[in-house]
């Protein structure tokens, strides 16, 4: 069975939707919001161990009317 990806990532900023088309895969999501001159994240360990980097993903359920958050 084939999959097919697309070919942009769409999220939200702070409420705000950003789409990528042309993602570098080396870049991390520290280093997109540093760019964009969000600053209040910071680097922790580096490594994925102690949390800092945590990011909450949402999906919104149409039959709640509401967003479910998973982090």
């Amino acid at each position: 069975m084939a999959t097919e990806f697309g070919t942009s990532i769409v999220f939200y900023v702070n409420g705000e939707r950003e789409t990528l088309s042309d993602v570098d895969l080396d870049e991390t999501l520290l280093e997109y919001l540093r760019g964009r001159g969000l600053t209040g994240t910071k680097l922790g360990c580096g490594e994925g161990g102690c949390g800092a980097c945590t990011v909450m993903v949402s999906n919104y359920d149409v039959d709640r009317s509401q967003p479910v958050h998973y982090t």
